[in-house]
């Protein structure tokens, strides 16, 4: 692995005796098990990049060195009493390297600093909306993270989609926005900003345009809400349009395009479902899927106008994502009879972009799963999911998408996984934005990671964490302010 880069980080990384025993202070106060010697140093994010596992079986969240080919294990697990017994959620990291998980049972997000102590530490965890799901890292400012709550989902409410704690007025959901600066000396700590209601029920997703405004989706209410992302802006947070998403020819009964009622009043739902939000580095461009009629809108950030659609009606497509260089949106569907997952894409520098089919005879009995993109679009992954009618299970499919060309596309190699009930994974990415290393997941009973060389496509280490391992995220300090993530 290259040679990594040091961010200033607490003195204690330097300061002898005196900063070793903070260093402990700190870690013996944090409700975590250590597990591994220390880093040297004292900054277990800054001598290598870290695994946090999120172990569903136990709701502690382990971190694991990752090393390269060998000496990778665990340095420590937190405690399911500091996330307050809440299932862990999302994980996100910002560009000053604080580490987010959402606890949705606790309407809460926790922060996580892994620099400035041996081992990484639980903060604090802090008040959000009711059930936050999804968060994001704003990309425009890397030190601003978006949390969507998608409301209150009890058996038998009347307030299905509401966040009671900050809209039970207006109803519908909401959006807390969290900021947060450097680790270190003149740094703070994350804090929240406030919380948007969006006045619409349903899971939510977001995507950032260039021109700093923020796209929510709400599946529920068939809307996707427009929040002013631009710090200097008076009106910086608030929901400043919203578009309505309603087509007469896909409802059952015609409706009306409700996109110019008055800000503070809630829309008609709908049965267009969007559910994925994408934006383009190409294109500039924001695209959303609407899982309940079939389709993929693109829109003018600017304008806020619909400027294509992409029909999906006749194809197995019903989700999507987008590589890295904005320039195609990748689609993934299944087929039943026979059972086979299916890839296509829609080349979006093309003149009239338009469906086009890949054809992977080694994804035929496979269940769709997981899929994500290295950052510099070189390299493609997706899980084979564990569906009940899948012949073929535990497999990881690695692709060259430099050489996407319908309906071709190089498979680099199928990695043969851990037989168990199911998988996640990460990517470590490093230089220009090369995958290095591969991390999954392997549930119950395997409880354990393991470990792939991203140059060869091997296994190379199986590290046991904690109950029923289900998310994972790499950390690599800097990462995410080089834009070096892996992304779907």
């Amino acid at each position: 692995m290259e040679t990594r880069k040091r961010n200033n980080v607490l003195s204690s990384v330097t300061t002898g005796a005196l900063g070793l025993a903070l260093i402990s202070l700190a870690a013996c106060n944090s409700g975590e098990t250590t597990t591994a010697t220390p880093a040297p140093g004292g900054s277990a994010g800054n001598a290598n990049a870290l695994v946090f596992v999120n172990n569903t079986g136990d709701k502690t969240l382990s971190s694991v060195a990752l090393k390269g080919d060998s000496g990778n294990a665990v340095v420590n697990t937190i405690d399911a009493a500091e996330f307050e017994n809440a299932a862990l959620g999302d994980m996100q990291v910002s560009k000053e390297d604080w580490i987010f998980v959402n606890l949705a049972a606790a309407n809460k997000v926790a922060t996580i600093d892994p620099l400035t102590a041996a081992t990484p530490v639980h903060e604090a965890n802090l008040v959000t909306g009711t059930r936050p799901v999804h968060l994001y890292r704003d990309r425009n400012d890397g030190e601003v993270i978006w949390i969507m709550n998608d409301g209150d989902n009890a058996a038998g409410t009347t307030t299905p989609g509401d966040d009671l704690i900050n809209c039970a007025a207006s109803g519908g959901g909401s959006v807390t926005v969290v900021h947060n600066s450097h680790l270190g000396p003149g740094g703070s700590p994350p804090t929240v900003l406030g919380t948007t209601c969006v006045l619409a029920d349903g899971h939510k997703v977001a995507a950032f345009a260039e021109n700093k405004r923020v796209f929510v989706s709400s599946e529920t209410g068939g809307e996707i809400a427009v929040l002013d992302g631009d710090e200097t802006s008076t009106n910086y947070r608030k929901m400043i349009a919203r578009i309505d998403l309603c087509k007469s020819a896909k409802e059952t009964t015609p409706c009306n395009d409700e996109s110019a009622t008055p800000i503070t009043t809630a829309f008609t739902p709908n049965a267009s479902a969007p559910h994925g939000i994408r934006w383009s580095t190409l294109t500039k461009k924001v695209y959303s899927i609407q899982e309940g009629y079939g389709e993929i809108a693109e829109i003018d950030p600017a304008t806020l106008a619909i400027t294509k659609t992409f029909d999906l009606a006749g194809t197995p497509y019903t989700s999507y994502g987008i590589s890295p260089d904005g320039k195609y949106l990748l689609l993934r569907g299944e087929t039943t009879a026979p059972q086979a997952t299916k890839l296509g894409v829609i080349d979006l520098s093309a003149a009239t972009p338009a469906i086009a089919n890949l054809a992977i005879p080694e994804l035929d009995g496979t269940s769709p799963g997981a899929f994500k993109f290295a950052p510099n679009s070189g390299r493609f992954y997706i899980l084979a999911g564990n569906g009940a009618t899948a012949t073929k299970k535990d497999r990881l499919f690695a692709f060259d998408w430099t050489t996407v060309a319908p309906p071709a596309l190089t498979l680099l190699r199928e990695i043969p996984l851990v037989s168990t009930g199911g998988h996640g994974f990460d990517v470590l990415a490093e230089g220009a934005g090369e995958a290095k290393y591969l991390a999954v997941s392997n549930a119950a009973p395997a409880n354990s990671l393991t470990i792939i060389n991203a140059t060869d496509h091997q296994e190379k280490q199986t590290v046991p964490v904690g109950a029923n391992p289900g998310g994972v995220m790499v950390f690599d300090s800097g990462a995410a302010a080089a834009g070096n993530q892996a992304s779907n």
